[in-house]
């Protein structure tokens, strides 16, 4: 198969939907042809072959100053139909693979691929906004009611990394024979426990861990308000940079907290992996999260998990950790101190959090699922 990918930003550019398109690109073309169309940046060429994947970068006009409903970088390719056809012309592509729905110049592929009367798959990786913040809920709301709204109808396959995704998300009336959940995927060969010995060093018997932006909407807040109430002995790492940085700091300073939190910022993916190898429980409060990748990567690790029932986290997490209620931070407390005081269980879900990684979340998995909902399609519509 020839396969087309499209999203604003590719590598080396680093994020989320980045790093997934890069997973699973990177395997696909292992046994198939695989191009990726995106923004031309500073410091990469416009075209590059790079693991096997053909990169096509767009001139384009990239905003990073927009206001927070409209998180930066913002990306307008120049001229994207006389791009998108030429390179439709050169690769003559079996499947074109969107990843982002909130970038209309990219999105007009939608018109654009009738006339190679190519099938549009497009991917959810972001839910329709509820309960980030009433700005974001409001003009996320209703740019999925209208453009949004436009796009996933003249697609024909839509692709969500989890059922509340889905449900949240795809305009009413679109076929359910044409939606379909591939989660998400790591690496399980490099998530996976290692030596560590950052415990000894912090001198606790329990380790915590959060990693993440620090955004509101992680509910990094009600986390740090449990912590009084953790009589276990503890130390808990925040990792992750954001805006509400100083926020949280403020609030770990007139807690008292200071000497059982560390505050860490962004780390590279070593250093992450061996928190959560030495982390005993891993804390996601989180009030949105459409599937929540990190979940994934400390279960990989073997930390049992406490997180919030929102979302796709019930999904994701399944039976290897506690889900608590959003914005409680006395269910968070009870259920740290539940897993604490309680080493069979500790073991246990530690134990089912492995084995569901890599029986569900796999990467080589979830690119095999990929392929066969290609061929499916291919084949359903010869």
């Amino acid at each position: 198969m020839n396969i087309v990918h499209i999203n604003p930003f590719f590598h080396p550019f680093l994020g989320g939907t980045e790093n997934y398109l890069l997973d699973l690109s990177k395997r696909l073309a292992k046994k198939h042809d695989v191009s990726v169309i995106t923004s031309l940046l500073p410091g990469t060429a416009s075209y590059e072959e790079y693991l096997g994947i053909k990169i096509y970068r767009l001139p384009s006009l990239v905003l990073r100053k927009l206001p927070s409903f409209l998180p930066p970088p913002f990306s307008m390719p120049i001229g994207f139909g006389y791009y998108f056809s030429k390179i439709c012309r050169k690769e003559k592509p079996d499947i074109v693979h969107l990843h982002n729905r909130f970038a209309p110049q990219f999105d007009s592929v939608i018109f654009w691929k009738r006339l190679f009367r190519t099938p549009l798959f497009l991917n959810i990786h972001n839910s329709r906004p509820i309960g980030i913040n009433p700005q974001t809920d409001l003009f996320g709301g209703i740019y999925d009611d209208t453009i949004g709204r436009l796009i996933m109808k003249s697609c024909d396959r839509i692709i969500a990394n989890s059922r509340y995704s889905l449900e949240a998300t795809v305009p009413d009336g679109y076929p359910k024979q044409k939606q379909e959940v591939i989660y998400n995927g790591i690496d399980t060969k490099i998530y996976r426990k290692k030596k560590s010995h950052i415990k000894d060093e912090l001198g606790c018997e329990h380790l915590l861990l959060s990693v993440g932006r620090l955004l509101p909407q992680k509910g990094l807040e009600y986390l740090i308000r449990a912590l009084p109430d953790v009589e276990a002995d503890f130390h808990y790492l925040m990792m992750g940079e954001g805006p509400e940085r100083d926020n949280l700091q403020r609030l770990i300073n007139k807690l008292g907290l200071q000497k059982r939190v560390t505050v860490m910022g962004k780390v590279p993916d070593e250093k992450k992996i061996e928190c959560y190898s030495d982390a005993d429980i891993f804390v996601h409060p989180s009030l949105y999260e459409p599937f929540g990748i990190v979940l994934v990567e400390a279960m990989a690790t073997e930390c049992a998990v406490v997180s919030t029932a929102v979302g796709g986290i019930p999904e994701v997490v399944g039976d290897a950790g506690i889900l608590v209620e959003p914005r409680d931070s006395k269910q968070i407390a009870q259920a740290i101190e539940r897993i604490a005081h309680d080493k069979k269980l500790m073991g246990r879900y530690k134990k089912l959090g492995r084995e569901r990684t890599e029986k569900i979340f796999d990467w080589d998995i979830i690119a095999g699922q990929f392929e066969k909902s290609y061929r499916h399609y291919l084949e359903a519509n010869k």
